[in-house]
């Protein structure tokens, strides 16, 4: 599955997002400087959380297609 423009950028501001609010600040340097990512207190906000809420709602979902197949 290819993601459009706008889509890896999400997903890398959400994983910046994620590796700065849970303390790995050198990968998060490094991934903000390789991923090309000017973020900014505005940004911060709106990514805030967001892989972790999207990862649960892949796992519910996930659940609910078991459920569905059985």
């Amino acid at each position: 599955m290819v993601l459009s423009q706008r889509q890896r950028d999400e997903l890398n501001r959400a994983i910046a997002d994620y590796l700065r609010s849970n303390g790995y600040e050198e990968a998060y340097s490094v991934f903000k400087k390789e991923a090309e990512l000017d973020m900014n207190e505005e940004l911060d906000k709106k990514y805030a959380g967001l892989l972790e809420k999207k990862w649960t709602s892949v796992i519910r979902l996930q659940k609910k297609v078991m459920e569905l197949e059985s």
